[in-house]
């Protein structure tokens, strides 16, 4: 079950973060799954929320690449240490007409999986403060209605 459920992670953030494919959510995360994916936002309920979370980021940052750097699970539980490189050469982080905007995001993320082996429950902490300085901050924030 251990390989199965870092498998659903690893599908989690190559296919939906990175490629993404959205219409895979139903298959990797519960229905009821509960995710805290970032501070003070506060948890995401079910998989429409989610889904919603995902769009915002991939509307601001539209080329994003995650890469698993650490990986280990224990029963129903995974522990992945990711490295996410955004950027946006033409999009809506860029910082000026001439140069895009890239950002490199470290990241923690521990799940919580069914039987099936879907997402029932997540935890991230990830470098926020990388995100505070980037120019796509307020919009990510004013979507999400955060107060940063």
């Amino acid at each position: 079950m251990s390989e199965k459920n870092m498998l659903i992670v690893r599908r989690l953030l190559e296919e939906v973060w990175t490629q993404g494919k959205l219409s895979l959510l139903p298959d990797l995360v519960a229905e009821n799954a509960v995710a805290h994916p970032m501070p003070n936002l506060g948890a995401l309920h079910g998989v429409a929320d989610y889904q919603h979370f995902i769009a915002i980021y991939k509307g601001v940052f539209h080329h994003m690449v995650f890469s698993i750097e650490d990986q280990f699970s224990a029963e129903d539980k995974v522990a992945t240490r990711w490295i996410t490189r955004v950027y946006d050469e033409f999009g809506d982080a860029r910082q000026d007409e001439h140069s895009g905007e890239e950002l490199a995001i470290d990241g923690t993320t521990l799940t919580h999986h069914d039987d099936s082996g879907r997402i029932i429950a997540e935890w991230a902490t990830w470098d926020t403060g990388i995100l505070l300085q980037s120019a796509a901050a307020p919009q990510v924030f004013a979507q999400l209605s955060i107060k940063a």
